[in-house]
């Protein structure tokens, strides 16, 4: 685990190519107990109150998540920098007619498009693999009508760096932006198995700064946790929560 400079987009896209295939046999097999216990449940109880009738689900990956939201969306449209996520995901949602997806980044998606389009849009864990959120918050409200909501996971900045374990490495600084190459795996993986990925940590203000400078007011943060049952099936217990969630609506500015 080491801190990286230099990294552009489209090499972080190229890292999701390279393990698509892996995503989607952890996530179609139940393996990753975040992604079906924690950060899908987050997502729909921070967007229960939505307008689902048109859905933009960005950093999308393999579709499974996109796949859960068709089930209330009118129509619904996923996107993520990753090709190879994008042709897993048109394979996990093959039968829903109200789903398209498009292999794009959102500030791509957004020129070529005559916003506002969508009335609802996601982000399960996608934030934190984009390396110019000021840019991409401010897509994101363009594509959203005013009032839509953005609703949001990501890893916790305050506990990750614990959890990660690098809040203690020299060059680590809280208050800082800061590309992180580390091996991706998941709770059930063995510890430093795995290909290698490169995230960015912010601190929880940068974030609700982008936000407001985008064009958004946060209206709620949830912490999740796992519940009794479900922490029994992780190799250690949650000290504390992993990841965030927040539910943001957009002013239409």
């Amino acid at each position: 685990m080491k801190r990286v400079t230099g990294i552009t987009q489209k090499d972080i896209a190229t890292q999701w190519d390279k393990i698509a295939g892996l995503r989607a046999d952890q996530i179609s097999k139940g393996k990753d107990l975040s992604f079906s216990h924690i950060l899908v449940p987050t997502i729909l109880k921070l967007s229960a109150q939505s307008d689902f009738m048109a859905v933009l689900d960005i950093g999308c990956g393999t579709g499974f998540l996109t796949r859960q939201l068709a089930l209330k969306a009118q129509r619904i449209t996923g996107i993520d920098m990753s090709q190879k996520m994008i042709e897993l995901a048109w394979k996990s949602c093959k039968d829903a007619e109200n789903v398209q997806f498009l292999n794009s980044t959102v500030e791509s998606f957004a020129a070529s498009r005559k916003p506002p389009l969508f009335t609802l849009a996601v982000a399960n864990m996608s934030l934190m693999n984009m390396t110019r959120l000021d840019r991409v918050l401010h897509s994101t409200a363009e594509l959203l009508k005013p009032g839509g909501h953005f609703v949001f996971t990501i890893t916790h900045p305050c506990f990750w760096p614990f959890y990660w374990g690098y809040a203690f490495e020299d060059w680590f600084d809280y208050k800082k932006e800061i590309l992180i190459e580390s091996v991706f795996r998941i709770s059930l993986d063995a510890p430093n198995s795995g290909p290698k990925t490169v995230h960015v940590h912010r601190p929880i203000e940068q974030y609700v700064a982008s936000l407001s400078r985008g064009g958004f007011v946060v209206d709620d943060i949830y912490e999740p946790m796992p519940t009794e049952e479900v922490e029994t099936r992780y190799p250690k217990r949650w000290e504390y929560p992993r990841f965030l969630g927040m539910r943001c609506i957009n002013k239409g500015v």
